[in-house]
C-alpha cells in the first residue's frame, strides 16, 4: 500500500545506506579514490541522532549500543587502514542501477529493476568479478552460494556489461566478491608481534620488561625516596619507570582474542546453470507477487522476531488486535508514496 513514516528512519537499513553511499564515492572508476568514507559517512549522517546494536562480544550476550555516527566513522576508518586502497581493484562501476527484461518460457513476465554495490576488474589476474558489499554483527559465510540477493545481479551482470560495451563478447563476470564490514568498535586492547591481543599487565610483566631494557632499578614514591631494585619495586613505581622510559609492557596474551571486523571470502564463483536456476527462479516469483496482486493467493503477514525493526510495528499490532485505529494511526503519521518509484526514476543505466 505504500506507507512509510513522515521522517526518515535512522535504523539499520538506514545505517547500511549511509555506509554503501560512503564507499561508493570512496571507489572512483579505475583506480581512483574519492574523499575518505569515514568523512563521507560523517557528513550523510549530519545532526541525525541514531543508535545502533554491537555486542561486546561474539556470543551475542552483552548488547551494547553506540552512536550510529561514531561507530559508521570508526568502521570505515579502520576499513582503508585494513584495506588501503585496494590499487589491486580498477572499478568498473559502483551503484549502478540497470533495468533488464526477465522472460520464461519464451515470453516476458517482468523487467527487473535494480543497482549492484559494484563491478571491479582484478589486476592480478583480468579476472572481473561482483562486488557485493554487506554490514553485519557476525559474518556468516556458509549461505552465499544460494545467495538470492547478489545471485540475481550476478545472473544478469555480464549480459548488461557486454551490451553496454564495458566486457568484450568473449568476457564474463567471474564470480561474487563479498566484502564484510561488522557493525563493531575496533578492539582497543594492545596487541603483541603476532597481532594477537593482549590482558592488563601486572607486576611480572612490568619487571620483566624494564629488565629487558636494561633497567635494574626504579626511584621509589613516598613515603620513601631514592633507587631500588627492579625486583623489589612496587607496581606504581614500575608503571612510572615504564612511562619515563617509553617502554612497552604487554601482558599475557587474552584467550578472547577479537573476529576480524573485516572479511573478504574467496569469490563465490557460479556456473552458466546456476545463472539458468538463479533467472528462472526470478521468473517463478513473479508469478507468485502476481497471484497475489490477482487476489489468487491471500495476503498475509510473516512475523519474526524482527518485527519490532519494521517501521510498521505500531499499526500492524492494532491491525492485528482488530482495530480499526491503525488506519487512524497511519493517516497521521505515514504517507503513501509509489515503493517502485526510487528504482523506476534510477534504473537510468544499463538496459
Amino acid at each position: 500500500m505504500g506507507w512509510q513514516p513522515r521522517q526518515r528512519q535512522a535504523d539499520a537499513l538506514w545505517f547500511g545506506i549511509g555506509i554503501h553511499e560512503a564507499l561508493a564515492q570512496w571507489y572512483l572508476k579505475g583506480k581512483k579514490r574519492g574523499p575518505h568514507p569515514a568523512e563521507t559517512f560523517e557528513a550523510w549522517c549530519g545532526d541525525e541522532i541514531a543508535y545502533a546494536r554491537s555486542y561486546l562480544d561474539d556470543n551475542f550476550e552483552e548488547p551494547v549500543w553506540y552512536e550510529a555516527k561514531d561507530l559508521g566513522v570508526a568502521m570505515l576508518e579502520g576499513y582503508v587502514d585494513h584495506w588501503g586502497k585496494d590499487p589491486q581493484w580498477s572499478i568498473i562501476a559502483t551503484e549502478q542501477s540497470f533495468a533488464v527484461t526477465i522472460t520464461s518460457h519464451g515470453r516476458p513476465v517482468a523487467i527487473f529493476r535494480s543497482r549492484w554495490d559494484g563491478v571491479f576488474r582484478d589486476l592480478r589476474t583480468g579476472k572481473v568479478y561482483l562486488l557485493e558489499t554487506k554490514t553485519a554483527q557476525s559474518v556468516d559465510t556458509a549461505y552465499l552460494e544460494l545467495d538470492d540477493q547478489a545471485g540475481a545481479y550476478w545472473a544478469v551482470a555480464s549480459l548488461l556489461l557486454r551490451k553496454a560495451g564495458v566486457l568484450k563478447k568473449d568476457e564474463a563476470i567471474e564470480g561474487i566478491q563479498y566484502n564484510f564490514l561488522r557493525k563493531k568498535m575496533p578492539d582497543e586492547r594492545p596487541v603483541n608481534a603476532d597481532g594477537l591481543a593482549t590482558n592488563t599487565p601486572v607486576k611480572e610483566h612490568y619487571v620483566g620488561a624494564l629488565l629487558t631494557a636494561g633497567v635494574r632499578t626504579v626511584e621509589q614514591s613516598s613515603p620513601k625516596s631514592g633507587p631500588i631494585s627492579v625486583e623489589r619495586a612496587k607496581l606504581a613505581d614500575l608503571q612510572a619507570a615504564a612511562r619515563f622510559g617509553q617502554i612497552e609492557v604487554l601482558g599475557d596474551v587474552s584467550k578472547n582474542q577479537p573476529t576480524p571486523l573485516f572479511e573478504r571470502p574467496e569469490p563465490i564463483l557460479r556456473s552458466a546453470k546456476e545463472c539458468a536456476t538463479q533467472l528462472q527462479r526470478i521468473a517463478d516469483e513473479v508469478e507468485v507477487m502476481n497471484a497475489y496482486r490477482r487476489g489468487d493467493l491471500p495476503l498475509i503477514k510473516t512475523p519474526t522476531k524482527d518485527c519490532p525493526r519494521c517501521p510498521l510495528w505500531g499499526p500492524c499490532r492494532l491491525h492485528e488486535r482488530g482495530s480499526d485505529s491503525y488506519l487512524t494511526l497511519l493517516e497521521s503519521n505515514y504517507v503513501q508514496v509509489d515503493p517502485y518509484a526510487d528504482d523506476l526514476k534510477s534504473a537510468s543505466g544499463y538496459a
